[in-house]
Formats: structure tokens, sequence, C-alpha cells
């Protein structure tokens, strides 16, 4: 505290002034004895300390006012950071996240936010330099818009809208440094209005913070604790096929203080309701729901899942696609052998499937010059007859991997040893293992079957049980007589495996997927072909690498995607959006593969990207994180603060409201007491007169 007058400070003398009247008024008694008065002593002793308290309350009083008096006079006043003419770099980042959608007591938060904003960057003047970032711009380029006249960017707060894009509290702050630490001004301020919803505050990443930094953080009132939220979908069977039955698994979560009961679950598919579930969920649990659908016709589907509305209305929906497989194109690199035999066979095994499978043999050296535009898997149990590193089997090799990385899909069956040189760049360049080896049992030596991973989805609608896979594996007798010995990579999935190691193994590979058989599709190299699990696996395999290739995205709003096509020929293509606009998008070419970006989608709903036919598509949600609507505490708040760099006298939490402004002017250019000094000093007169006419009365 500092004094704009410090010389009336002398006046604080005067305070003595009632206690040298008190001392003066004093007289000193000449005792005289008297006659037994017993009585009238007690009286007289009971009046005297009446007295004397009320002349001690009254010196206090006295002094005090005069005290007070002086005080006012010499104007103490709390000093700001800010001085009364110097300029000063600002940001305020206002919060327009889909959870300030949410309504309290006051209305919409998001109105409350943009009005305290706009309050916030009037009250900055002319040639401060001023910025503003809405938070679901934080961490794009131009994030911050910036003038040195504060006043024309309140138009940018007022017209904003809440958006879709979810962007950390972090994100915002480090653009907002980022823009102050630029500035040549002193002063450095930044100013965070929002819900302080606890999600927001994420990992706080550390950064440089200069000692002259200041943080606000404006905090609205809490928003009711009562959203329910769709917080995704997934497909239970990750093969859909036409006029067969799926289901989709979606996760309801109650992030509020109260159990909800009767809550509809509806399923949409193509726009049209298939499903509906009525659940009950608990107070803060989170509930996965079942609902059953099927489709008559081929390709990508839009799905969705909705609930009622309730606090939040952007999470009440969560979107889906996903590919309906009507008929898959196969080729087969074979030689004269039985073995492809088998393997067209299994592939057209009549099953319980609508789906088509047309399925052509080529030899290894057709293979390498044949178009695989519209194929969808390619099944190779023939390798060229190669040495290591020689031109046909590179351009085997190169092939096949631009085809799997593209997004086609592979089944690569154990070679014969002198195929060995074609086989093991494919298994490890797919990343599916390393090849240790090939391998031939002695006498009457074989391997066995031993697990089935049955928790994998690829074995879904296979196996409903791991005691199901068990019984399967039991009765099936497996043995396996030569082939090849793979060490497993540790992100593949070892789907089968024998006594002695992996025995089917599977990977994506880029945009594609690879499937390893660790023995050939023949009798010398097992019964396995010739069992009735046989083609049950191979079409598995040839569905589940197909629809991994038209395995839709799913993003997050304001988050980037990237699609590859490998088929050729696609030289652009168009992007509808949810709300049916259209937008040509260019692709850049890497080593033949034409690979589309997709910067920022913001729009929730599904985007369909078409070129000769639809490609893939994008299905947009908002982040689950939104939902939770709890917000951090100011001790939380404070301690993220710290984290990032800022130290503990540079933080500030104040409540949002029509005062907010003129609290923050307070600590900013400080404060001056005279008026609060008065207001003491005529409280101490006023308490004085009292007293006095208490001890006249008496």
């Amino acid at each position: 505290m500092t004094f704009l007058n410090p010389l009336v400070l002398i006046g604080l003398v005067a305070a003595g002034i009632p206690l040298l009247i008190h001392l003066l008024q004093i007289k000193k008694l000449k005792r005289v004895d008297f006659s037994s008065i017993r009585f009238l002593k007690e009286i007289q002793h009971a009046s005297v300390k009446r007295v004397k308290l009320r002349d001690y309350l009254l010196l206090l009083l006295r002094t005090l006012a005069i005290a007070s008096l002086v005080l006012a006079f010499s104007r103490p006043a709390v000093k700001g950071f800010i001085g009364s003419g110097s300029k000063t770099a600002a940001v305020v980042i206002a919060d327009n996240s889909p959870s300030t959608t949410a309504r309290n007591e006051y209305g919409e938060i998001a109105s409350q936010i943009r009005t305290v904003s706009s309050a916030l960057l009037n009250n900055l003047h002319e040639g401060d330099d001023a910025g503003v970032i809405l938070m679901s711009s934080a961490g794009d380029t131009g994030a911050v818009v910036s003038s040195l006249d504060p006043k024309s960017l309140s138009n940018v707060v007022l017209k904003s809208e809440p958006s879709n894009v979810s962007e950390g509290y972090d994100a915002a702050i480090d653009e907002a440094l980022a823009k102050t630490r630029t500035s040549g001004y002193v002063d450095r301020e930044i100013y965070l209005v929002g819900d302080m919803q606890s999600g927001e505050f994420g990992k706080a990443v550390p950064s440089y913070v200069p000692s002259n930094t200041r943080i606000f953080f404006v905090r609205t009132d809490e928003s009711p604790n009562d959203n329910l939220s769709v917080s995704g979908v997934k497909l239970l069977n990750p093969v859909v096929e036409i006029n067969s039955p799926s289901e989709v698994e979606a996760t309801i979560v109650n992030n509020g203080g109260e159990d909800k009961s009767g809550v509809v679950v509806g399923l949409f598919i193509d726009g049209k309701k298939v499903a509906q579930s009525v659940i009950n969920i608990g107070a803060g649990v989170s509930r996965p729901v079942r609902l059953a659908f099927s489709v008559p016709s081929g390709g990508f589907h839009e799905g969705s899942v909705r609930i009622d509305d309730n606090s939040i209305q952007r999470d009440n929906t969560f979107y889906f696609s996903f590919f309906a497989i009507r008929k898959l194109n196969v080729v087969v690199v074979t030689g004269a052998s039985q073995a492809g035999d088998f393997v067209l066979s299994a592939a057209q095994a009549v099953m319980d499937t609508s789906t088509v499978i047309d399925t052509k043999a080529v030899t290894p050296g057709n293979f390498i010059y044949m178009n695989l535009a519209g194929v969808d898997v390619v099944v190779a149990e023939t390798y060229p007859h190669v040495t290591p590193g020689s031109e046909m089997g590179d351009r085997f090799d190169t092939k096949l991997e631009q085809f799997v990385r593209g997004g086609g899909g592979v089944i690569l069956f154990a070679p014969e040893p002198d195929e060995v040189g074609a086989y093991v760049p494919l298994v490890e360049g797919f990343e599916i293992g390393t090849v240790k080896g090939l391998w031939t049992r002695s006498g009457n030596a074989f391997q066995s079957l031993e697990h089935i991973d049955a928790s994998d989805d690829f074995f879904s609608g296979i196996f409903l049980t791991a005691q199901g896979a068990e019984k399967v594996k039991r009765n099936l007798v497996i043995r396996i007589y030569q082939g090849a010995e793979i060490d497993a990579n540790p992100f593949a999935h070892v789907l089968m495996s024998t006594s002695a190691g992996p025995f089917l193994i599977g990977r994506e590979a880029g945009s594609g997927f690879a499937f390893a058989i660790a023995s050939g599709p023949d009798t010398a190299s097992s019964n396995f072909p010739v069992s009735p699990f046989f083609p049950v696996v191979i079409q598995r395999a040839l569905f589940y690498s197909a629809a991994v290739s038209r395995r839709p995205m799913q993003v997050y709003a304001g988050e980037d995607a990237m699609f590859h096509f490998a088929g050729g020929g696609m030289n652009s293509a168009v992007l509808i959006s949810p709300s049916g606009n259209k937008s040509e998008v260019v692709p850049e070419f890497v080593g033949g593969t034409a690979r589309f970006n997709f910067h920022r989608l913001d729009r929730l709903g599904t985007y369909t990207l078409i070129g000769r036919d639809t490609l893939t598509e994008i299905s947009v949600n908002v982040n689950p994180r939104e939902s939770n609507l709890a917000q951090e505490s100011d001790a939380g708040i404070k301690a993220f603060a710290g984290k990032i760099g800022f130290s503990s006298g540079n933080v500030y939490v104040v409540k949002a409201g029509k005062n907010t402004v003129q609290a923050i002017d307070r600590l900013r250019r400080g404060e001056d007491l005279s008026s609060l000094f008065a207001g003491a000093a005529l409280l101490f007169l006023i308490g004085e007169i009292f007293v006095s006419r208490m001890k006249t009365i008496s």
C-alpha cells in the first residue's frame, strides 16, 4: 500500500489528543474516612467501574476516528501492476467449445462468455496490442486476430458461435503466449474466459513465460451437471454382408450426478430408424447398448446412434459408417499344383453368406503384369523361384506391397524352399514378423494347433466364447508337417498358434491388411486344407482384409484425416460434406499412390469422398471430453498455470459477471482506499455519539 499525500500522515499526532485530554481530566482524590457505610461503598465501586469502561471505549473510538480521517486525507492506495500511461499487450481467449452450449440460470454459457470477452476488449485502450483467440481455432494457422484498436475486435467475439471443435486450454494459452512474446510492450496479459470445464485442462506443457506476463482465468457460473452422451459406436463384427444380421455396440454415458431411467437409444441406418432400446443408467456410469440391423445392398452406409435431448445436444448423436460387402474379386497366385485348388475351393465354398466371390488364378509371372484395379484380395500360395534381390522377385514384391499399402488385402502362405527369396521380403516388409527359416518334420513328428484367439475381432461371429474356440481346436486335430518359422511382430495379431509358434498372423499394412499362414495350402504341408475349418478361416481372411481396406474413418471435429488410393488414374475427387456442399480435392502422389488430405473437418456427420464411385466415408463427432460439464477448482486452475510456467503471483481466477471488468481493472491499475478510511472514521464517530449518550443516561 502506498500514500498519494504522505505529508498528511504527520496529522496522526492528532490521534493522541483524546488521550491527552483524558489524562488532564484525571483528578487526584483526597481520602476521607466515614463511619460504616459498607453497602454504599459497594454501590460506589460498581458505578466507578462502569464509568471507567465507557471512558476507555470513548477514548478508543475518538482516537480511531481521528486516525482514520488523517489516513483518508493521506489517500492510501493499493498499487496495481499497470502504470497510468503504459501500453499493454493483451490476448483474450474466448471459449466457444461445444460444452458452452449448455445453459445455467443466466442462459446459454456461450452468450455470457461473448459478453464478458467483449467487455474486456472494450476496457483496453487504443494503442494497446490486442488479440483475440476463439478456442476452436487454437493451434491453427492464424488463430490470433490482432489489432492496435482493441474495440474493433469486440465484433469478432460477439459474432462468434459455439463450435463443434474441441481444443484444450493448453493449446489456446500456448498461442496467446506466442503472441505476447512478440510484443515490445512491458505489460503483457492473457484473459481466458470460459466454463473452466475439467476436460479442457489437458496436459500442461511447460513453456517460456516471461515474468511480466499475467493470466486471468474468468470463469462462468456452473452449468447443470446432468448431461447424457453417446461417446462411441463400434461394429461388433468388422465384416458386414448384405442381408446378414450385424450388431453395433453404442456406449451411453451419464455424466451427471443423478440416475436416469427410460433413456431411448435409437439406431439409424441411411436416415431410417432400424432399432431401438430403452435403458436405465446410473449416475456417473457408462453403459454399452447393443443394436441389431441388416442392410439389403452393398457399398457404404451411413449410420448414427441417437438419444433424447439434454444439456448438450451436440453429443446426443454419434455418427459412423460402414461398408457392406456385396462382391469380392480375388486373385490367387498359384502354380500347377493342387494347392491352388484348395484355396479356390475354399474361397468358392457355399457358406452362410450372400456375398459373391469371384476368383481368378494366375501364375507369379503373369501376376507381375496384371492390372489390379478392381481386385480386392490377393492370395499368394506360390512365389517366383528367385534369389533375393533378383529383378523378378523385386517386381513381384513391389507390386504386391503397393497393392496392399494402397488398400488391398493379401494372404501369404508359406513357400517352397526355392521361393523363400520372394516370400521373406513380403512378410518382413509388411512387418508381420521375422522369418527365421523353413522347417520340415523328421519321421512322424508334427506340430499341433494349440491356441485360437477368440477375443480378436477377426473371429467375431465365428466364436461367441473362448470355450467355443477351444472346442473347435480340440475336435479339429490340426497337424502341421512343414512350414515357415515366423517370429511375430509385437504389434501383429497372432490369431492361431501351434506348439512351436504363430500359425496365423495378421497385421495392418498402410491402408490394407496382410495375413501370413505358417504352412502351405496342400496336404503335404498339413491336414489343415482338408479340415472343415479351412474354408471358414480363408473366407473370413478374404472378407476381413477387404473390409479393412474399405473401413471408413472416424475423427473428432477439428481433426485432420488422410485417405490413400492405389487404384491409379485418380487425379481428383469430390468431397461431399454432411450439409451436402461439394468441393473438389486434388491428391498428392506418393510412390504411385494418391494421398488425399483433409484439414480440420468440423461439421458433425459423415463426409463422402467420391471418385469414379465412393472411395471412402469420414464420420465426424464431438470429442467425448466435452460431455462432462464438471468444472475445475480454483486451486486446480492455478496448479495448471504453474505447470505451464506462470508464477503464482501472476495467476488470477475471477468470476464472470457484471462487475468482472471493474474487479480486474482494480487489480490491474490499483485502488484508492481514501473512501474506505473516511467511511471507517464516520462509523467510529457514530459509535462515539452512541457511547456518549449511554454515559449521560447512566
